[in-house]
């Protein structure tokens, strides 16, 4: 089921609280018992309705539910990770949740093993708690950042905990810190790119990345790991690809999206016009394609085109990037200063700026 040792569950911060022995005496202390209230309370919180989830979401609950997901029965796990999930639904839930300790044990089963089900319901709970502003710091301090990403980056894993832990890694990056950790977890970043230059990658995986790669390009750090990661050749090759036929038609607004995205990514690593950027724009026929968009596209990806030419030549002044990129989130490109309705739009897929429904 899992690796874990008695140390990594004493290490966590979630522990039966005074009243959890009442709460359970409530419902059954058998683990017959429990298991049936696991799978009544996983049925409750898939109601439509927001309030009862809200009100369901209280402390002894989330005391209750900590040994349930540490627990060696499969079965009981699982139900109690989709509780989780499906309690992380309603915005005012999410703080909660992080400050019960249960985002530790989560993190910790994710770091340490768990099956495909449950893998899958831990990224989905991760990437509804990152939406959360006040949570990112948090779940970027408590180590999640690696093990989201070998989630994101494996070929093997299912393609939903995939886009899961690739949403949940999006939002966390807006957080000045986390974008750091992307950086320094050995090798992300070059996972990343090399999610986005695989040609067997579906679209809707390459589409995640693409967003994390933007959020990256807006601190020095990260556009220095993505050159090193040869993210300039790859971006090009993205922009290239969506204006020939190799395209289907039903994707293409999806690599039109991408394409705007690649852009703003060359373009926030043309920042400081310096000579390792021009090199590698030069190399990539970078100023080639970006003529062409410049010419063929117009509007706010043409502007991107042309400021990013500018700095592969070297000419012009350094414009104020901050307004820039404020400009550029109307079309909702990664993270990007969106707008409330673009980060609807691209919060995840489904349609919930969380994930897709309750579980």
């Amino acid at each position: 089921m899992m690796r874990r040792g008695s140390s990594d569950i004493s290490s966590f911060p979630c522990q039966p609280s005074p009243t959890h022995g009442e709460f359970l005496s409530d419902h059954g202390g058998s683990p017959s018992d429990q298991d049936a209230t696991l799978v009544s309370i996983r049925h409750a919180t898939r109601s439509n309705n927001p309030e009862l989830r809200i009100s369901m979401c209280t402390p002894n609950l989330l005391s209750w539910l900590c040994p349930m997901i540490l627990s060696s029965n499969p079965s009981s796990q699982t139900n109690a990770i989709a509780v989780v999930v499906n309690l992380s639904l309603e915005p005012t839930n999410r703080t909660r949740i992080v400050k019960s300790g249960i985002l530790n044990l989560l993190i910790g089963l994710l770091r340490n093993g768990a099956d495909a089900e449950a893998k899958g319901l831990i990224v989905a709970a991760v990437h509804s708690l990152s939406v959360e502003e006040k949570n990112r710091t948090t779940i970027g301090a408590l180590g999640a950042v690696p093990s989201l990403m070998d989630v994101f980056s494996g070929r093997g894993e299912a393609q939903m905990a995939r886009q899961d832990a690739g949403m949940a890694i999006y939002y966390l990056t807006f957080s000045a810190d986390n974008r750091g950790r992307v950086v320094k977890t050995n090798g992300s970043v070059r996972r990343l790119v090399g999610v986005l230059k695989g040609a067997d990658e579906e679209d809707e995986i390459k589409s995640v990345g693409m967003r994390i790669v933007c959020n990256l390009a807006r601190c020095e750090e990260g556009r220095s790991a993505l050159m090193e990661a040869n993210g300039v050749a790859v971006m090009v090759g993205l922009i290239e690809k969506s204006g020939t036929n190799s395209v289907v038609p039903e994707r293409r607004k999806c690599w039109e999206d991408m394409a705007y995205m690649a852009a703003a990514a060359v373009y926030g690593m043309s920042k400081g016009k310096s000579l390792r950027f021009r090199c590698m724009a030069k190399s990539a026929n970078a100023e080639e394609v970006f003529s062409r968009v410049l010419e063929e596209r117009g509007g706010a990806i043409g502007e991107m085109a042309r400021r990013t030419i500018q700095a592969m030549r070297g000419d012009g002044e350094e414009e104020q990037r901050d307004e820039w990129y404020e400009y550029t989130g109307g079309r909702g490109a990664g993270g990007l200063g969106m707008s409330e309705p673009m980060k609807r739009r691209y919060g995840s897929f489904g349609g919930n700026t969380a994930v897709s429904g309750p579980n």
